[in-house]
């Protein structure tokens, strides 16, 4: 039963971002809204710029037609709703903006909850080094260097990297899979109230991937901070760190066959856990392979198929951070609490923890974000 006071508070302290983040995360336009509303797109977004202030009725309306408490709307978030433009995200070109609005709504959400958990668990400091700081187009041997610059500096030597989402949360990076069934978007990465955050899609089918496009976005968040996201070159730069971030050119050199060896390829998956189109591709950029030889290999994996399913996967790589963070604080405040303090809706709470993979047990059936 909605209370009548909590519609009265909420129409007093409306905050018009709360309900940009409210529209955003259910991917409604203002048209949309106004419709379910029975307002003009224009009254929408006079209520959002914070020209007019809804009355009463209208809240609660609003609250209905966004599955939210009215209280959602008088909430004093600590964090702005993240700008799209301040973004960096690994995607296919039909990405809706519906579709990233939605995600960076889900970040804001996660930005707030992590300001929160600050209060009762000791998260690692952020720990990325700026290992480019220019507007300037990096060349390859730039990167390369940016890359061994991260390896250096974190002590990680030139061998594999065991576990790259636990390495990146050790780090202070907070890390959230995105939900399943997204196929707009693989990745995406941004800084937020002085705290960098990765976004990923985990394929249970190529974690080889996942570990490539977190590597991808850590690229983005070392030597893109005053880079435009969307950059071609931004992304094609963000490829190669990650290239030479999780295969060392000194090792790789002389690990890496000079022909096209498949037994040979495989075992070096295997042990440095990425993909054999991503080794075939270091392969080639390091020249040990000619290009006709890097085109040939790849017509034989689409051929057999292991183009999108290759064999020897590593192990699923999973973000253990907040979910461990939300259990210390839950052994202080109810859940309920966290969830309420954190300003999230109860529905959106419960499916944000299910995709950082909590205990099933608190939140058996899940929720719709």
């Amino acid at each position: 039963m909605l209370n009548r006071s909590d519609i009265h508070t909420a129409t007093h302290l409306f905050r018009p971002a709360r309900l940009t983040l409210a529209r955003e995360l259910r991917m409604l336009t203002k048209s949309d809204l106004a419709a379910q509303i029975d307002k003009t797109p224009s009254a929408v977004s006079q209520f959002e710029s914070g020209k007019v202030r809804p009355d009463s009725s209208t809240v609660l309306r609003l609250a209905l037609a966004l599955n939210v408490p009215p209280g959602f709307f008088a909430f004093e978030s600590r964090a702005d709703f993240i700008p799209i433009e301040t973004c960096h995200f690994r995607s296919l070109r039909s990405a809706s903006q519906r579709n990233r609005r939605k995600l960076l709504a889900i970040g804001t959400h996660l930005s707030d909850l992590v300001g929160l958990l600050e209060q009762y668990a000791a998260l690692p400091p952020e720990n990325v080094p700026a290992a480019a700081d220019s507007t300037q187009p990096l060349s390859d041997d730039d990167v390369e260097r940016c890359a061994a610059d991260v390896r250096r500096r974190w002590g990680l030597g030139l061998g594999p990297i065991p576990n790259v989402v636990r390495l990146l949360e050790t780090r202070g990076i907070v890390v959230c899979p995105i939900e399943a069934g997204s196929k707009d978007v693989d990745a995406f990465s941004f800084w937020h109230v002085h705290r960098p955050y990765v976004f990923l899609v985990m394929d249970k089918r190529s974690p080889s991937r996942s570990r490539f496009d977190a590597c991808h976005e850590l690229g983005h968040l070392a030597i893109h901070s005053r880079v435009r996201p969307g950059e071609p070159m931004a992304e094609r730069q963000a490829d190669r760190f990650a290239s030479a971030f999780l295969l060392p050119r000194e090792s790789f050199l002389r690990e890496c066959p000079d022909r096209l060896n498949w037994d040979h390829f495989y075992e070096l998956k295997r042990r440095w856990r990425v993909s054999v189109a991503a080794l075939l591709h270091r392969a080639r950029d390091l020249g040990m392979i000619s290009t006709a030889t890097y085109r040939r290999a790849f017509i034989h994996l689409n051929r057999t198929g292991q183009r999108t399913h290759e064999e020897f996967e590593p192990p699923e790589e999973t973000p253990e951070l907040i979910a461990k963070a939300v259990e210390i604080a839950s052994e202080e405040i109810p859940m309920d609490h966290i969830a309420t303090d954190s300003g999230m809706p109860p529905s959106t709470f419960e499916a944000l923890l299910g995709l950082i993979r909590l205990a099933q047990d608190s939140f058996p059936s899940g929720g719709q974000l």
